[in-house]
């Protein structure tokens, strides 16, 4: 009687992990939304890693001792308090979007995960600045109220999509709305871009537009009507 060696198949999964992640916070004392990049690797040293505001307000602390457990601390726009949150490796350098929700009010206050996944959920959450601009009542305001607000909506898809940043690589792109125009800027290399937003001409000079990078430590126009250009040239 023979015997035969049993034959163990093992199943293969397949799991991505991040060695780095997108992390996106509102400020608690200014009220801006900074993205920042989180690495695997920043904690070799055992230090707590830190993300601070422009304005210095500390944003987030992450602190670990193995790697396998993640703790974070941070600082609540929402409720201006700190909170505490106790994260596991799966769950700080997985390939889905990690919220980040406020204790007191149970509102989103933070996202950990891929970068373009992180500026969906942050746009999503965001309130459209066509409906910021009509609750202010700035319709009185803008010289052709209809161009604006439609030129602010094609803005803000651009922004969901991720297709509005800088040649510097920033992504946190600034926007000032006039009566006239729209001018974007850099706060990191001081790039500006102007969007003309008075006529029919402009509307559709936007509609054309699919993607905006400043050019870095430049004035550039971004979009204008035919129409405007002609008078322009005219006045030169």
């Amino acid at each position: 009687m023979s015997i035969h060696p049993a034959v163990v198949v093992e199943e293969v999964v397949e799991m991505i992990i991040q060695t780095s992640n997108s992390v996106a916070l509102r400020c608690s004392e200014c009220g801006k939304i900074k993205y920042h990049t989180l690495s695997f690797f920043s904690f070799s040293r055992k230090k707590p890693v830190r993300f601070s505001c422009d304005c210095g307000a500390q944003l987030l602390s992450i602190t670990t001792k193995n790697r396998k457990i993640y703790y974070l601390q941070l600082d609540c726009l929402m409720c201006e308090t700190k909170h505490l949150y106790h994260l596991l490796f799966k769950d700080l350098w997985s390939c889905e979007v990690l919220p980040l929700f406020c204790d007191e009010t149970g509102l989103e206050v933070g996202f950990i995960g891929p970068r373009q996944k992180v500026r969906k959920c942050i746009a999503k959450q965001e309130r459209s600045l066509r409906e910021m601009a009509e609750d202010l009542g700035f319709s009185d305001y803008f010289i052709n109220p209809e161009v604006m607000y439609d030129i602010l909506d094609d803005l803000h898809k651009l922004a969901a999509e991720g297709k509005l940043s800088c040649q510097c690589g920033n992504m946190d792109i600034e926007v000032e709305v006039f009566a006239d125009r729209i001018e974007l800027r850099c706060a990191d290399c001081e790039a500006l871009g102007v969007i003309a937003a008075e006529t029919k001409e402009d509307e559709k000079a936007m509609k054309n537009i699919w993607e905006i990078v400043l050019k870095t430590g430049t004035l550039q126009w971004l979009c204008r009507g035919k129409a405007k250009n002609k008078r322009r040239k005219s006045k030169e």
